[in-house]
C-alpha cells in the first residue's frame, strides 16, 4: 500500500499497530506441531478462549480509553455507553476546549426505591415480587439537602468518611456512577455543560459504535500474551497434560503479560518529569 493511500483513508490511520483477532487465531493455529497438547482442540474452542483473552487484557495491559462528548440533559443524567467497563475520568469541557475532571460525589442518592403501605410493609405484585418505585439521583445541594436524604458515616477512631463529598476538595462539579442502572447522575451545578467520559472497553463490542467482528484487534505488543493466554486456557483443564506443562505455559502466560504491559505503558521520564515539575517543596 502506497503512503498516499494511507494518510488519504481515515478508516486505516494507527492500523499497523493492531492485529486481528482472527490473525491471531490463524497464527496460534500455524504454529502448533501434531504432537503439542492442544493439537486436536478445534477452532471454535480456541476461538472462545482468545476472546476471553482479549477481554483480560483490555482489562488491564491494553487498557485503551475511548471518549466520548454529549451535552447534560435536564434531567442531570448520562447512560452509559454499551461497551462500556469502568470510568477512567469524567469532565466537562469548557468553550475553550479544555478538561475540568470531576469528582465522586457518594451522597447522591441512587437506591431503589421500595413501596410499602401504611403499616411500612412491602408491597408486592401477582407475581410475588416486590414493588418497586422510581429512583432517581439527588442531584440537589449538599449543603442545603435535608439530612434524611444525605448521611455521612464514620468507622472506627480514625474518622473515615466513605461517603465525603469530594466536590469541596475538587470545584469542577460533582458525579455518581449507577452501574446496576447503566446511568451516571451529575450535580446541578454540571447543568447544560458538555460532558467528556473517558472509560475502558473490553475490546469486544462489535455494535454500531465497534468495529465488525471479523476486525476485533489487540496491540501488537500484547499479541504474544494472548497466544500465551489461549494455550494456557486450553490446556489447564486437561487431564492428560502432565502437572508441570501446567504450570510452565501459566509462567509463560504471566511474563508476556508483565513484558506486554511494561511496553504497552513505558515509564517515559519527560512525562514524569512534567508531572513532578514544582513538587519539590520539603514535606514536614
Amino acid at each position: 500500500m502506497a503512503s498516499i493511500d494511507y494518510y488519504e483513508n481515515q478508516d486505516i490511520h494507527g492500523n499497523y499497530q493492531y492485529v486481528t483477532l482472527e490473525e491471531v487465531i490463524n497464527n496460534y493455529l500455524m504454529s502448533r506441531d501434531m504432537d503439542d497438547y492442544s493439537a486436536t482442540i478445534p477452532r471454535y474452542k480456541i476461538l472462545y478462549h482468545a476472546q476471553r483473552g482479549v477481554r483480560e487484557l483490555y482489562y488491564d495491559v491494553v487498557r485503551e480509553i475511548r471518549a466520548i462528548s454529549m451535552e447534560l440533559s435536564p434531567s442531570l443524567t448520562i447512560t452509559l455507553p454499551p461497551d462500556f467497563v469502568n470510568y477512567v475520568r469524567i469532565s466537562w469541557v469548557d468553550d475553550n476546549g479544555q478538561l475540568h475532571p470531576m469528582a465522586v460525589d457518594n451522597r447522591i442518592n441512587i437506591a431503589q426505591e421500595y413501596l410499602q403501605d401504611h403499616e411500612f410493609s412491602l408491597l408486592f405484585d401477582n407475581d410475588g415480587c416486590v414493588l418497586q418505585g422510581y429512583t432517581e439521583g439527588d442531584t440537589s445541594d449538599p449543603e442545603s439537602s435535608d439530612s434524611s436524604q444525605i448521611r455521612e458515616y464514620s468507622f472506627c477512631s480514625n474518622g473515615y468518611q466513605p461517603n465525603r463529598n469530594m466536590s469541596n476538595y475538587f470545584p469542577n462539579g460533582k458525579f455518581k456512577l449507577d452501574k446496576n442502572a447503566g446511568v451516571i447522575y451529575f450535580g446541578s451545578d454540571a447543568e447544560e455543560k458538555n460532558i467528556v467520559l473517558e472509560y475502558i472497553s473490553d475490546g469486544l463490542f462489535t455494535g454500531c459504535e465497534g468495529r465488525p467482528e471479523e476486525e476485533i484487534r489487540v496491540h501488537k505488543f500484547a499479541e504474544t500474551a494472548l497466544l500465551d493466554y489461549i494455550h494456557h486456557s486450553l490446556v489447564k483443564n486437561r487431564r492428560n497434560v502432565p502437572y508441570n506443562e501446567k504450570i510452565r505455559a501459566r509462567k509463560e502466560y504471566w511474563n508476556s503479560r508483565r513484558l506486554a504491559k511494561m511496553r504497552i505503558n513505558p515509564l517515559r521520564i519527560d512525562e514524569l518529569r512534567q508531572l513532578f515539575s514544582g513538587q519539590s517543596k520539603q514535606i514536614k
